[in-house]
């Protein structure tokens, strides 16, 4: 009885039977809905209240003092539900019960929504959708305000009574975030000051930069700053609150506090399922690594209590590919869980990025040099489709003109990625080279970003495998009049063996000669 990723990213997507639906916390913040599982040594929360999970082929069974995980009536592993806290039975010596103040997440991540109340969520034109932030107050479940000796308090009693190694600090967007991160700080000082627990606070990008060196000096060991989703679409439809901070303004709060906590300390959530641009997304995924942001990629989980309720699971085969994707990003900067110390990336238990990132110390397989392809018939040239591809499709053109030529200092990335079309070569399903068309004005199109990994640029010509594929798409596109490319001017005799011409004087561009030039759409096909 085994369980595959793809068994992990479904149970996630559409949610699982369970026994005991009364043990689930409905509504809130945070991993809300769904019920806590260890699954072969990992912690997984998994939706349990929305319709798919009422429907789902997985369930859960008792089987002895352990539960059995099956899919449609088959057994595929043993299970462990999460017990409830001892903690959760005691009361502050103000008299309020602990669980009211801090619930458990996953194994051993104590977490708290400090202030229970969001100044966006009483108004449907700023709320976030998939937020239920409300639900938990109106229910009793909790009270408004959380005070540090409260929170000292319950995580000194979560430690001891039930193993609590680590905290998370949220609340609601108040009126001025600098004045919640400040109160998020003096609550974690009272809990590091009682216990020695870490403690990671979440908050939106702060207005006075000064404030992230404060809140480190006041114990807070790691920080989540969310955006929610890169697609600046997907941010005014779903986030229209926080979509008037602006992407770049995240994209400096990122590098800011990084700066004052490091690498690996600083996090950023990114729900998928939103209906979100996969290319923004990945990209929006890849920037924030590469400032040593860990980005947290997770499904949509629709609670009951929130404006999408009722929306369908995310599909899981985009869900596994964009988690292998991240995953690889978060390799190649050094990023991973493990390096952690608290927080939502700590705990692992909403995102299965887990089990697609690379294990600290282990380095990735060498990747063996392949012989020159001496056989056009060997390379597949096509469009990219899935959001694995995609990904390829970007860190080459990353690679070739940021890392190996220089152009661009930190992105090749521009605002024509949001509609071109990707074109990829593979060799053994390797990928040999990319290139992308974009529309630029009326039927006029142009070619880019043509780039060859080294090991492929002998035998067969890949590039022009790429480019003769674009030219043949452009064809068969309606409406398509011209077919342009900005060529950098050592390449320019290659394009003219392949049917091209120059129009206009070369040009300088980011440092470097470049010419126009255009194959017409109506001569030779060759």
């Amino acid at each position: 009885m085994t369980m595959t990723l793809a068994d992990y990213v479904a149970l996630q997507s559409f949610g699982a039977r369970i026994i005991d639906n009364e043990a689930v916390r409905r509504g809130g913040a945070g991993p809300a809905d769904a019920g806590s599982y260890v699954i072969d040594g990992h912690p997984v929360m998994i939706p349990a209240l929305s319709p798919s999970a009422r429907t789902s082929e997985y369930a859960f069974a008792q089987d002895g003092d352990r539960l059995r995980l099956e899919r449609g009536g088959r057994p595929l592993c043993q299970a462990t539900a999460v017990p409830r806290p001892r903690f959760y039975d005691g009361v502050t010596a103000d008299g309020v019960p602990y669980d009211k103040i801090a619930r458990l997440h996953g194994q051993d991540c104590l977490a708290s929504t400090v202030v229970q109340e969001c100044v966006r969520f009483n108004s449907r034109r700023t709320r976030c959708r998939f937020c239920a932030i409300g639900a938990s107050l109106d229910r009793a479940a909790t009270i408004h305000t959380k005070t540090p000796e409260q929170l000292a308090e319950v995580a000194l009693a979560a430690r001891d009574r039930d193993g609590v190694r680590h905290v998370t600090l949220t609340a609601g967007t108040t009126a001025c975030p600098d004045d919640g991160a400040l109160y998020l700080g003096r609550c974690a000082a009272a809990i590091v000051a009682a216990t020695g627990l870490p403690v990671e606070i979440q908050f939106e990008p702060l207005r006075d930069q000064g404030l992230y060196a404060r809140l480190r000096d006041m114990g807070v060991t790691d920080v989540g700053i969310h955006v929610e989703s890169f697609d600046p679409a997907v941010r005014r439809r779903m986030t229209p609150g926080k979509a008037e901070v602006d992407l770049e303004t995240y994209f400096e709060a990122f590098a800011a506090a990084v700066a004052v906590f490091g690498r690996n300390k600083v996090s950023t959530y990114v729900i998928l399922g939103l209906g979100e641009d996969v290319a923004a997304t990945l990209d929006g995924c890849r920037r924030a690594a590469t400032l040593g942001v860990y980005p947290v990629v997770v499904p949509l989980r629709p609670l009951l209590d929130s404006c999408l309720a009722e929306a369908k699971p995310v599909d899981p085969d985009y869900l596994g590919d964009m988690y292998r994707a991240v995953g690889r990003m978060l390799t190649d900067q050094g990023l991973s869980a493990e390096r952690s110390t608290a927080g939502c990336v700590r705990c692992r238990a909403c995102s299965l990025l887990q089990f697609t990132e690379s294990t600290p110390g282990r380095q990735p397989a060498a990747t063996p040099v392949p012989a020159a392809v001496a056989d056009a018939e060997a390379v597949t040239v096509r469009v990219a489709e899935t959001a694995a591809e995609i990904e390829e499709y970007l860190r080459l053109r990353h690679d070739v003109f940021v890392s190996e030529q220089g152009i661009f200092p930190v992105s090749d990335r521009d605002a024509h990625d949001d509609d071109a079309i990707p074109i990829i070569a593979l060799v053994a399903g390797q990928l040999a080279g990319v290139v992308r068309c974009y529309h630029h004005r009326g039927g006029v199109w142009y070619g880019g970003r043509l780039a060859v990994r080294p090991e492929f640029r002998s035998g067969v010509n890949i590039g022009a495998l790429l480019v003769r594929k674009a030219v043949a798409l452009m064809r068969a596109t309606p409406d398509v009049r011209r077919f342009l490319a900005t060529v950098q001017f050592q390449n320019v005799r290659f394009f003219q063996r392949i049917g091209w011409v120059r129009l206009g004087k070369p040009f300088l561009m980011q440092g470097k000669k470049h010419q126009i030039m255009e194959r017409k759409l109506d001569g030779d096909p060759a």
